[in-house]
């Protein structure tokens, strides 16, 4: 994806792999991603598999938004916890795309996420 997400490095997050229709990135788990009860913030864990989402299907010079998203949180995670988001497109047709992203903690799913990203057709003047 071309340009700079401030908001995944304000978060920490860390780019493993990115290749058309996949990416992999982590974040370690401070207190300041924490909630109230202790536990990973859900906006955190949302923002992780937004994140590699976006990478997976704006690889290149692609260009894609979200137009639907949802998530199903598994089990918590806290403070030290190294989160994983593996992200796949499972369909990837003219204008849409649809892809899975599971985070992950020490081996186990913590999060379900999934994405439907519109993609922006080049202008085809000129």
């Amino acid at each position: 994806m071309n340009g700079t997400d401030y908001f995944r490095e304000l978060l920490g997050i860390k780019v493993h792999e990115v290749r058309d229709g996949y990416a992999k990135m982590s974040l370690e788990v401070t207190q300041k991603h924490t909630n109230a009860v202790g536990f990973t913030h859900g906006g955190v864990l949302f923002a992780l598999a937004d994140c590699a989402f976006a990478e997976a299907v704006n690889f290149g010079n692609k260009k894609a938004v979200a137009i639907q998203v949802s998530i199903n949180y598994l089990r918590p995670t806290a403070e030290g916890d190294i989160l994983t988001a593996e992200a796949v497109t499972v369909s990837d047709k003219k204008t849409l795309a649809l892809c899975s992203v599971m985070v992950k903690a020490g081996g186990k799913d913590v999060a379900m996420f999934s994405g439907l990203a519109y993609k922006i057709q080049p202008d085809k003047k000129g």
